[in-house]
């Protein structure tokens, strides 16, 4: 269970860092943030084709026998992350981006339903700690449009159907070590994403921007390495609740970056503000705790 947290929290720290380091580009290059999203996602695919000779195992082969949530885990992130964009062009990203903490509830609530799994009375108390943590570190931003609101619940559906199909993709390469596993079906799933982000390359034809965006995509590839081994380990539910922890990351990192005069960065908030937020994570942080006192996880 240790070292499934600890993927899960170095899932979240490399997840904060690629968020900094892709408002760092929009703000540099001033363009949309879905162009740099796609330009992401190519290197990501190419830096994946490179090391899936490194990780290769026959079982990858038999194509056939994971295909479905291979494509599955690639489609469904791609129409979370087109749903997030669309979420924020509609209200503040600091509004949105903690509200995809409602992601733990809808998959504790497909796994109750549909996957027959149980869970104690302390984890979810745990999902429901980790939602109010959300929704009040949204709050902090203000008020979200009602449009938007249902943006971010299209992109949770999207990115709790990506991880379920993930966590099957993993137990299809479970008799490989943990580490090969993730990375392998890490690889496959982003050489899928960006073949479909290479369909938009002739518009945009930037070989400078290409090559500026790769710390983003570097960062976010490690990432997911350490989240698909989050969830091999301790499931998706579990999992997701350690991976909120990137809404604290994310403030202290942003706290530090306009400390040292970041232009890029968020402006220090108001103290009442970064109160709220620092409580607000720090209930997240909690759900962690009463989660793994349930002694279980979905897997």
């Amino acid at each position: 269970m240790l070292a499934g947290i600890a993927f899960g929290v170095g899932a979240a720290l490399m997840q904060a860092v690629s968020y900094l380091l892709s408002a760092f580009f929009i703000k540099r290059y001033q363009t949309s943030a879905a162009k740099h999203l796609i330009l992401v996602h190519i290197v990501i695919g190419f830096v994946s084709l490179l090391i899936l000779p490194m990780v290769w195992h026959p079982h990858a082969t038999q194509l056939n026998s994971y295909v479905l949530p291979l494509i599955s885990a690639a489609c469904s992130y791609m129409f979370g992350q087109y749903s997030l964009y669309q979420a924020i062009h509609h209200s503040a990203a600091s509004r949105v981006s903690p509200l995809l903490g409602l992601k733990i509830i809808v998959l504790a609530l497909i796994g109750a339903l549909y996957f027959g799994e149980s869970y104690h009375a302390l984890q979810w108390g745990a999902v429901l700690l980790c939602v109010i943590g959300a929704i009040w570190l949204s709050a902090s931003g203000g008020t979200i449009s009602g449009p938007a609101l249902l943006w971010v619940i299209a992109a949770c559906c999207g990115y709790a159907i990506s991880d379920l199909s993930v966590l099957k993709l993993m137990q299809y390469f479970s008799a490989l070590p943990l580490t090969q596993a993730a990375i392998l079906s890490a690889s496959l799933c982003y050489l899928l994403c960006g073949s479909i982000c290479l369909l938009f390359w002739p518009r945009i034809k930037s070989y400078s921007q290409l090559i500026a965006s790769t710390p983003a995509a570097l960062s976010w590839l490690i990432a997911m390495f350490f989240l698909f081994a989050c969830f091999s380990e301790i499931g998706v539910v579990f999992g997701g609740i350690v991976q909120s922890s990137r809404g604290l990351i994310s403030i202290l990192l942003a706290i530090i970056l306009a400390l040292i005069g970041m232009s890029f960065a968020d402006p220090i908030p108001k103290t009442r503000v970064l109160v709220q937020r620092i409580i607000a994570a720090i209930l997240m942080m909690c759900a962690i705790v009463l989660f793994s006192l349930g002694d279980g996880s979905y897997t």
